[in-house]
């Protein structure tokens, strides 16, 4: 898992590892005859050279007690040359008067991110190691004791449903105004702040910091949003309010809010790349709402928001965690005498309903019928 054959500078060097590694995954014997053998039947041998450089080689390594340090010294200068070339690009790039200055910086982060990160982003993705990665999981999910295998949202019928929401996948919570998504996003957040290690990333374009806080404390104290906005607490709501800042004063370093009212995909992917340098990789990304980040440079509303919604799925695959993104609906379904939502009220764009991996809709009847019998 410390190296790549890419991690060795030199060619023959990428290829004996790589055979090797292949040999191990294979459960074969790994020694210089079978080694030698393995590569002449590939015809590997040329780029490698003859059965002595393999021999010569053998006899200077050192002892394999050491191995980790040997194997993170490769890695590590493997990095050196990948930043080395990055440097080169950007100097060729950054002296070009065509160079879009902000997508440059953006693609420089990407590849700082990944060579920090010791991995790749995209080519061909290594078969036998990504299959085995799969039944790795697969056999964690068969021995679990739960059908969830993702990061569960907090509401039992919600995760039967689902399985938990999914690493990568973009989830789309779209309604009405008014109708509860972002009690909802607030909801998912908390979940996954008390199963999970990392951090939570709330991206809060709608309402000022102070603002979700009150809803925060008002949904983990079960103390009315009204009765904090305007101060009228009993004596019991203030003890409920107590006991909800220090679940959230223990969610320091975890629960991260950003309350900018202007947002890219570039500036959202930048500053969530700095977050997990910082607090570690993220257990969910939450955006309120979609429709307020801005995509300079399109033509239309229409090709706006399709940019902000690949850049979300890009997004929540880089970090390999679901995405959550609010979304504002059609006023269309307002006219319908049946208003519960689908995913042609989706507001602006086809592109969300294309992009995303699940779109859940919040509806409370009550809202067009007080007498309605399915309230909540």
């Amino acid at each position: 898992s410390i190296l790549k054959p890419e991690s060795f500078y030199a060619r023959p060097h990428q290829v004996i590892f790589a055979e090797m590694r292949q040999m191990y995954r294979d459960h074969k014997p790994v020694d210089l005859l079978t080694l030698f053998d393995a590569l002449e039947s590939k015809g590997l041998t040329e780029p490698v050279g003859c059965f002595a450089y393999l021999a010569e080689m053998s006899k200077n390594t050192p002892s394999a007690a050491n191995i980790v340090a040997y194997a993170e010294y490769v890695a590590s200068y493997g990095r050196q040359r990948q930043l080395l070339a990055l440097g080169h690009d950007i100097v060729g790039q950054a002296g070009d008067v065509r160079t879009d200055v902000a997508m440059l910086i953006d693609d420089i982060e990407q590849r700082l991110f990944a060579i920090a990160e010791q991995h790749e982003q995209g080519g061909v993705a290594d078969l036998p190691e990504a299959y085995g990665q799969f039944l790795d999981k697969l056999v964690q999910r068969c021995q679990s004791q739960t059908s969830v295998t993702g990061t569960p949202t907090g509401f039992q019928d919600l995760d039967e449903v689902t399985s938990g929401l999914q690493p990568g996948d973009l989830v789309l919570l779209a309604g009405r105004p008014s109708m509860g998504k972002t009690a909802l996003g607030l909801a998912l957040c908390e979940a996954a702040l008390n199963v999970n290690a990392g951090p939570v990333q709330v991206f809060s374009l709608d309402m000022p910091v102070d603002q979700l806080l009150a809803r925060f404390t008002a949904m983990l104290g079960r103390v009315p949003l009204q009765h904090i906005r305007s101060g009228d607490l009993s004596e019991n709501e203030w003890g409920r309010i107590s006991s909800a800042a220090s679940c959230l004063l223990s969610w320091k370093d975890r629960l991260l809010i950003d309350d900018s009212s202007y947002l890219t995909p570039t500036m959202l992917r930048s500053r969530v790349r700095k977050s997990v340098r910082q607090f570690g990789h993220p257990a969910l990304i939450l955006v309120d709402y979609l429709q307020l980040m801005r995509s300079p440079g399109q033509e239309n509303r229409t090709l706006e928001i399709a940019e902000i919604s690949r850049a979300l799925k890009s997004l929540a695959k880089e970090m390999r965690c679901p995405v959550v993104a609010l979304s504002q609906l059609n006023r269309d379904l307002e006219k319908r005498a049946n208003k519960r939502p689908n995913n042609g009220d989706l507001r602006d764009s086809g592109a969300l309903e294309q992009d995303a991996d699940l779109i859940m809709f919040v509806y409370r009847d009550e809202v067009y019928d007080p007498q309605t019998m399915d309230k909540g």
